[in-house]
């Protein structure tokens, strides 16, 4: 009869790091167990983090398990060079760039992007007018648009910064930053004239904040 995983205990060995340990004597299957049991690598922090300083509208969940897939298939590779956090930093980012591609690819062929946003997505469509699907086919271009772009966008529409505040902590002018959002607009498919400064004193309102 087959086992179930079990949970991944560390043996007494306080000279090995702790990735050793993990990647130790064991098949893919058997270490991406242990890569979910516990989540010792910290790969959902690793993956809320780079959705975050990439300002991209992917979840971050998603971009967990597609990275535990990568650390788990090459751990028998590792041998602690580069550092592990540089080298699990380039699974995510392969892992990132996998799933922005599948999308595009999905989008191309008439399929819907995989959307997994829950209330985030539908409250982004509420925000900007849109048909959850017109969104879904607008993230391939809105992840193709300059870092800048989706930075404006995500502090400016989704975390509802004020705008002064927003561009004196990422040192930008007030009119590229509306510029960057009014770009990001465009790019996930809004056509109708936005104001923007009326919008973003909207936001800021709406959020309790003081223009």
């Amino acid at each position: 009869m087959r086992l179930p995983p079990q949970p991944f205990e560390s043996p007494e060995s306080p000279g090995d790091p702790s990735w050793m340990l993990l990647f130790r004597d064991a098949a893919p299957r058997e270490i991406l167990a242990r890569l979910l049991e516990g989540d010792p690598l910290e790969l959902r922090r690793r993956s809320v983090e780079r959705v975050r300083s990439q300002a991209l509208l992917l979840d971050a969940g998603r971009l967990h398990l597609r990275t535990v897939a990568h650390v788990a298939r090459h751990a028998s590779a590792y041998r602690g060079a580069p550092p592990i956090d540089v080298w699990i930093a380039e699974k995510l980012r392969c892992s990132t760039s996998e799933l922005l591609e599948e999308d595009a690819e999905r989008a191309h062929s008439g399929e819907i992007p995989a959307l997994r946003h829950g209330p985030l997505m539908e409250q982004i469509a509420r925000t900007l007018g849109l048909e959850i699907t017109t969104l879904a086919l607008g993230l391939v271009a809105f992840h193709k648009a300059a870092h800048e772009v989706r930075s404006a966008f995500q502090g400016l529409v989704i975390d509802r910064r004020p705008l002064d505040a927003w561009c004196r902590t990422n040192d930008i002018a007030p009119d590229r930053a509306k510029a960057a959002v009014r770009r990001a607009f465009w790019a996930l498919g809004v056509r109708r004239e936005i104001d923007i400064d009326e919008f973003l004193a909207e936001q800021g309102e709406e959020d309790g904040h003081d223009s």
